[in-house]
């Protein structure tokens, strides 16, 4: 990496960020203002451009939604992003006529919810009527000096009869005009004189009298229901021209993204921009970008009015510095695990290039079988050619991609395509009792269980191997050589040493010579882990110590290695699954076979991805990594142009 400081003219400084977001190889940061009285007149680059910019998109994603629920967008699994130039990107007018249409569909939207919330009022309300419909008396009639009128109801239950006989005999000078019924009571108007009012309301209690709440109305309830009707019916009316306006602007989705997609690029630029420092006439500008794009950049600098920088990091700076791993097409994809476990510390290992190799032969090891390893080649590359994907996705797919072939390769060894499909197929159509594949398996995870348990701890050894030595390299790298002798060399000769050792005495074959060459590495190794303690404790309790030491190691590498066995556990897993689903299939006839043989080994395959990608990232992560992995880099995140609904072609600005 490389660091870049510069000073421009500030009405230049939107030309640089918008060439810097174009490059897509500059990484600005705040600056590190060490001395405060140096940097005091200098202040944040802040402006309302940011705010405006997160409004904006706010208001389209809105509209996109509300097309996306109204009107799905038709389109296959495998449908490719559009591809639009970045001149068209950056179309000032299509925006603003998108950010227009976009307005128009947010307003409908809103009147749409707010009459949607409107309706059920207004039905309540004529529900609320419905019981005095058949009272042709005006509501907001209210009694006199005289007489008392009141709009009431009793118990649904109420015998209507025994009501009015009630009132009756209460008093001569009361009267019941029922006006309707529903499950909630019997709806009346009571006119009765001043003097029986007492009565006639004792008379009526026992039937559950209640006043009704008929406060506001003026005019009838026929008349009243008559208004709310109309009201109703106009807002639905109004409701559908929304909802038909809402639908007619899904001609413009493309138009939409694409200005979302715009907003979005004005965002990030936005939020560079306030990471600016700048004084009345200039800003100042610090950030990163690869040493191999460093012409590329410059390019870009001189064509605007600044004077710049550009230094390699120092060793303070380090933890400062951003990570853009570097890999080719087959280590690439990998970034996807290292950047979900942590990104390697700046002047560290790699460890995609490392851990490629391992990662795609173990998933290999543990899926083995030839149907599977085709069905995600040929189904990744289908997605990779057809899909366009970015990112991390492509990312993913292309991993997936390797691993696929890696699983074919090692179903060609064991013999296994579906498991033991084909052998079953053919004896129950008849065209081989007895299957014999197009080339002999090496070996077979069921019957050769001590063979599988053995070539899995084989690769554990080399990978944890391989991690010693990274690390002895990074040692030696880094000037730490009496680290490197009496840790991971002094482990290397007690290994070896006892393996030599027990194979020149045990073997058959091998000469004595071999036993004797292997006790004497084992030895020195042994010598050089009380040696190494003591010298780097600078205290003889180093030779007490390192007892401590050596226990861990040897338990450690113990466990490690032993982690390597679900390699082979994995393995049998998925064969024996495969196999038993299989055999249930095969013991009804053909077509029952064809079918449960489909289903579980569909099921099979599921579980497999899954199991082989956590238990292949965990060997890597843990054991692996375990070794010589630096963690704690920060990734690299350049201004520039990130689209989510198109692809952007580049072109020369």
């Amino acid at each position: 990496m490389k660091h870049l400081r510069l000073i421009g003219l500030k009405d230049r400084r939107e030309d640089l960020l918008r060439a810097l977001q174009h490059l897509g190889s500059v990484q600005i940061t705040l600056p590190d203002a060490e001395d405060a009285e140096e940097w005091a007149k200098l202040v944040p680059a802040q402006s309302g451009d940011l705010d405006r910019a997160r409004q904006d998109r706010a208001v389209l994603d809105k509209a996109i939604q509300a097309l996306k629920t109204a009107v799905p967008e038709k389109g296959g699994l495998l449908e490719p992003l559009p591809q639009v130039s970045e001149k068209e990107l950056f179309d000032d007018g299509a925006y603003a006529a998108a950010l227009a249409q976009a307005g128009e569909i947010g307003g409908a939207l809103d009147r749409a919810n707010a009459i949607r919330a409107e309706l059920p009022k207004l039905a309540a309300q004529r529900a609320s009527l419905a019981p005095w419909l058949g009272l042709d008396v005006p509501l907001e009639t209210s009694s006199t000096k005289d007489v008392t009128v009141a709009f009431a109801s009793v118990l649904p239950t109420a015998d209507w009869s025994a009501v009015t006989a009630a009132v009756e005999e209460a008093s001569e000078l009361a009267q019941l005009t029922q006006a309707g019924r529903d499950r909630d009571g019997q709806y009346f108007l009571l006119v009765c004189h001043n003097s029986a009012q007492e009565a006639v309301l004792e008379a009526l209690k026992p039937f559950g009298y209640a006043a009704a709440p008929l406060r506001g109305w003026t005019g009838t309830a026929a008349e009243n229901d008559a208004r709310l009707a109309g009201e109703e019916d106009k807002l639905r009316r109004e409701l559908d021209a929304l909802t038909a306006q809402v639908e007619g602007a899904a001609a413009h989705r493309r138009e939409l993204k694409l200005a979302a997609d715009r907003a979005a690029q004005e965002i990030g630029k936005g939020e560079d921009r306030e990471k600016l420092l700048q004084t009345e006439k200039t800003y100042f500008l610090e950030g990163w970008f690869p040493a191999e794009d460093q012409k590329k950049v410059e390019e870009v600098l001189k064509a605007c009015p600044c004077a710049y920088e550009v230094s390699d990091p120092t060793e303070e700076e380090y933890p400062q510095v951003p990570i853009k791993l570097k890999n080719n097409p087959v280590t690439a994809p990998f970034s996807v695990i290292t950047e979900m476990y942590s990104m390697p510390a700046y002047g560290s290992v790699d460890p995609n290039p490392l851990m490629a190799p391992f990662f795609i032969l173990f998933f290999g090891f543990m899926m083995n079988d030839i149907g599977y390893g085709l069905l995600m080649a040929i189904g990744t590359a289908v997605y990779l050619k057809l899909k366009r994907p970015k990112g991390n996705t492509r990312n993913m797919m292309s991993m997936f991609f390797m691993c696929g072939i890696s699983s074919i390769f090692w179903g060609c060894l064991t013999g296994s395509f579906f498991g033991d499909f084909l052998p079953k197929l053919f004896a129950l159509t008849g065209v081989a009792d007895d299957f014999v594949w197009f080339w002999p398996p090496l070996f077979t995870p069921i019957n050769d269980i001590i063979m599988v348990m053995i070539g899995a701890m084989v690769l554990g050894v080399i990978q944890v191997f391989t991690g010693m030595a990274v690390s002895v390299v990074e040692k030696f790298r880094h000037g730490h050589v009496l680290d490197a002798v009496t840790q991971e060399i002094a482990w290397w000769c007690i290994l070896l040493g006892a393996a030599a050792a027990i194979c020149g005495n045990v073997a058959a074959g091998l000469p004595a010579a071999l036993g004797t060459v292997g006790i004497a590495v084992l030895v020195l190794g042994a010598a050089l882990l009380p040696v190494g303690s003591i010298i780097r404790s600078k205290s003889p309790l180093g030779a007490v110590t390192w007892l401590w030491d050596a226990y861990q190691s040897i338990s450690g590498y113990f466990s490690d290695i032993l982690s390597y066995l679900r390699l082979m556990a994995l393995m049998m897993a998925g064969s024996i699954i495969a196999s038993v689903f299989n055999t249930l299939g095969s013991v009804f006839g053909l077509v029952p076979f064809l079918i449960v043989a489909l289903i579980g080994n569909v099921l099979n395959l599921v579980l497999n991805l899954l199991g082989c990608y956590v238990h292949t990232m965990r060997l890597q992560c843990l054991e692996f990594f375990g070794r010589f992995y630096q963690d704690g880099g920060k990734p690299f995140r350049p201004l520039a142009v990130e689209t989510k609904y198109v692809d952007i072609l580049k072109e020369e600005m």
